[in-house]
């Protein structure tokens, strides 16, 4: 008997053995499930969050694409007005500087003339003068011939 007793009590010890590590595993089987329904349930609550977000990110997206959309436009509008005013500046400067470009022809054109009439003035002054230097000095001898005939 002591061969059976001893097996009996080997067997007794390996089923001791076996049920400790059955419960260990049934307590890590539960750990393990509560853990799994704990996962589920963060998994469930991320889901409606993510769907209760996806609605206010495509809000904000579509508000996004309005706000660009609409300094884009106001972005453009400055532009062209800015840029028609750089041409109607252009145009006026254009302008102005045609009739300051007129206003130095009419000037250029008068100083020729003056200064034609000048020369023409001068050149008569010039003739005068001569002729009147001629005439003196004829009168000249002649009065030095008069002198010299009464003197004489």
């Amino acid at each position: 008997m002591t061969y059976s007793s001893d097996r009996l009590d080997r067997i007794e010890t390996l089923l001791a053995t076996v049920a400790e590590s059955q419960a260990r595993t049934q307590i890590i089987v539960e750990q393990n499930a509560a853990g799994l329904r704990e996962t589920r349930a963060i998994a469930d609550s991320n889901a409606r969050a993510i769907e209760a977000w996806s609605s206010r990110i495509e809000e904000g997206i579509a508000e996004a694409e309005e706000v660009s959309s609409s300094m884009a436009t106001n972005t453009n509008r400055r532009m062209e007005d800015a840029i028609a005013d750089t041409v109607q500046m252009i145009a006026d400067m254009g302008r102005q500087q045609q009739e300051t470009d007129q206003r130095f022809e009419v000037f250029l054109s008068e100083a020729r003339a003056d200064r034609a009439e000048m020369r023409a003035a001068r050149e008569a002054n010039a003739t005068e003068h001569r002729a009147f230097t001629q005439n003196i000095q004829v009168l000249l001898a002649e009065i030095s011939r008069l002198w010299q005939r009464v003197a004489g």
